[in-house]
């Protein structure tokens, strides 16, 4: 089962991911205007979330309908593709780093690949730690492995259980007890001469609230037990409105903190209190707000009474069910493996700073280009393994 807006919603995180990325380099206007700037959920958030909501729909749906071995099997055989991208871009950074050093054109993001020619690939293949941008291949990894335990409790309807388990693993994150080790381990590590940053960045106790609370969506639409009829109460208009307050309030907070409105030693004290790599609860309040708001746009929005919302809603699907995203989203993995390589090209490249404003904000809007032709190869290849 597959929905095309999902896959829309995925291609639309993943070009905004390349112009967030490269525009980290080319420092543009364009590559500020959009969702990032307001309110505190980014694409990443997003793009997680419909990873487990895909992976609920198709791997729940083969193990209600084949069960559980078939699931298994299929999953470890994702886990093998996600991981040889994993190992592949590895290899070709290592490579990449000394060609670059001779050539003199190493830029920060590969040097430590340079500095540390074994622990780091060694490390990363062992998915504790990464290049910058990769972290999301080893969390999903971390993630699947861990589903089809998720699938059985949601199969036997431990609905409780399986709330407490990631609730709990989210709260863990919250305590920075994860933070710690790491901090430990790479204390002793650099007193053995290895300097390191271990982690993925991504706390993966924290960031499994998104993708099992996809999964478990997912899982249940699989399954014909999820209702999305209550979106259509007039009490769930009422929360719809009440999250559109939040979305608001959280966006000028954001503003506010970010363009440092009232002074930066309160941007730093909000900052210090705001912790992204672990899903702070300021992120996860966001996201849940921003989740019904589409949740209520797609489904009741569509036919609303309220032209503004029904205009707002109908808009909104005609944009993630564009062909093109769509088409990204369904190829999303080498997309996001190729964004990576894209990113680090622009960081070699512009290493020594910005092109000129027109230039740079040009690239930024053509930075997601590459990514389509990335899709369309790998879709022709998949044509060709099935002939």
């Amino acid at each position: 089962m597959r929905l095309t807006i999902i896959d829309g919603f995925r291609g639309f995180f993943l070009v905004f991911m390349m112009i967030i990325h490269s525009d980290a380099y080319l420092k543009t206007l364009v590559g500020r205007l959009n969702h990032h700037s307001f309110g505190w959920v980014e694409d990443a958030q997003g793009f997680v979330f419909m990873s487990g909501l895909v992976v609920g729909l198709v791997y729940g749906g083969r193990y209600i309908r084949h069960g559980y071995d078939v699931m298994r099997r299929a999953i470890w055989a994702r886990i093998k593709t996600i991981y040889s991208h994993q190992f592949a871009l590895i290899l070709l950074f290592l490579a990449a780093a000394f060609i670059a050093a001779r050539f003199s054109i190493l830029p920060r993001e590969l040097e430590t690949y340079v500095h540390e020619p074994v622990a780091l690939p060694v490390l990363s293949a062992f998915l504790v730690t990464g290049s910058m941008h990769m972290g999301i291949l080893p969390m999903y990894i971390f993630f699947l492995a861990a589903t089809p335990f998720a699938f059985k409790l949601l199969k036997e309807e431990n609905y409780m259980a399986y709330v407490a388990i990631v609730a709990l693993f989210w709260i863990f994150a919250q305590t920075r007890l994860p933070d710690l080790f790491v901090e430990t381990m790479e204390t002793q590590m650099s007193g053995a001469g290895h300097k390191l940053n271990l982690g993925i960045y991504f706390n993966i106790f924290g960031w499994q609230l998104l993708f099992f609370g996809g999964l478990a969506i997912g899982y249940l639409m699989a399954a014909k037990k999820f209702n999305a009829q209550i979106l259509w109460s007039q009490d769930a208009y009422r929360a719809f409105l009440v999250c559109v307050g939040i979305f608001l309030v959280l966006g000028f907070f954001d503003r506010i903190v970010f363009n440092s409105w009232f002074g930066n030693d309160f941007t730093q004290r909000i900052l210090n209190e705001t912790d992204r790599g672990n899903l702070g609860i300021i992120y996860v309040i966001a996201f849940a707000a921003d989740l019904y708001i589409v949740a209520w746009l797609v489904g009741p929005g569509m036919t609303a009474t309220q032209k503004f919302w029904r205009v707002v809603a109908q808009s909104l699907v005609k944009v993630v069910s564009l062909r093109p995203l769509v088409f990204l989203g369904q190829h999303s993995l080498h997309v996001f493996s190729a964004h990576i390589i894209l990113v680090y090209i622009v960081a070699t490249v512009f290493q020594d700073g910005p092109p000129s404003a027109l230039v740079a904000n040009i690239l930024v809007l053509l930075s997601p280009l590459p990514l389509f032709l990335v899709a369309w190869l790998h879709a022709l290849s998949v044509k060709k393994t099935a002939k």
